[in-house]
């Protein structure tokens, strides 16, 4: 079952309630230092999604390991404790996500982890739904991102709605899965699939612009790498649930 129905990430989006990482004005005054800072986030998160891409394309195109992923459900649980083992230890610890090469490594496994998972989601389901979640994916993040750029309203300050309602969808969601299970109602899980799917698209609008900056809050420079890992974990849910909607509604 861990492969047809993905997982709920832990807590949310965690860096929007971590102490110390989103601050107000805190080194975007210098328009130098933001640039930077954005071409670093965007690069990493280009390399991260590649990475992934990369990883799912194998899994899709060849069979020896396609076959292989199907067969090693074990791989999957750890991936999954693995990722949250790495994300855990970065939102707890400000010195590790803020020094290289430390951040890096880390970053190395969370990508790691998080492809092995989509390459095993992806594994599972027929090659024109997957297709079709990247291109719905993709069109999706950029008109978000265009829209999150150039748009006068502060996203940033909508937060605690965003966080709120995903806190309660948490909890649908695990109603949904127990129905989906014991009564085989597809429905419902469709329902919250769509629903997460318009939740991550706000989670990205909203850490589009806190990177961006210019906002009532900010991700502080310094934390490029986690800001990265945001965007990357905001992108890569958006294609789980597109593909788990696609893929259920196609049964």
């Amino acid at each position: 079952m861990a492969t047809d129905l993905v997982p709920w990430p832990a807590g949310g989006n965690a860096g929007y309630s971590e102490e110390g990482l989103i601050k107000q004005d805190y080194g975007f005054s210098d328009k130098t230092i933001r640039a930077g800072f954005i071409r670093k986030v965007f690069t990493l998160v280009t390399i991260m999604l590649a990475v992934v891409t990369g990883m799912v394309a194998l899994a899709l195109l060849h069979k020896p390991t396609n076959d292989y992923v199907k067969s090693s459900p074990n791989l999957y649980g750890a991936s999954y404790f693995t990722f949250l083992i790495v994300y855990i230890v970065l939102i707890c610890c400000e010195s590790l996500r803020r020094r290289s090469p430390h951040n890096l490594i880390c970053v190395a496994i969370l990508t790691l982890a998080i492809g092995y998972m989509t390459m095993m989601i992806t594994a599972m389901s027929d090659v024109q739904s997957v297709l079709m979640a990247l291109v719905i994916t993709t069109g999706c993040c950029a008109g978000i991102i265009f829209f999150s750029r150039q748009t006068e309203h502060d996203l940033t300050s909508w937060m605690g709605i965003v966080c709120i309602f995903g806190v309660f969808l948490s909890f649908f969601g695990i109603i949904a899965i127990i129905v989906y299970v014991t009564t085989g109602a597809r429905w419902v899980y469709l329902v919250y699939a769509g629903l997460a799917s318009l939740l991550f698209m706000a989670y990205l609008a909203i850490d589009i612009q806190l990177i961006m900056g210019g906002k009532k809050y900010e991700i502080s420079p310094e934390d490029y790498v986690f800001a990265a890992i945001q965007v990357f974990l905001d992108i890569v849910y958006i294609f789980w649930m597109v593909l788990s909607f696609l893929r259920h509604c196609r049964r």
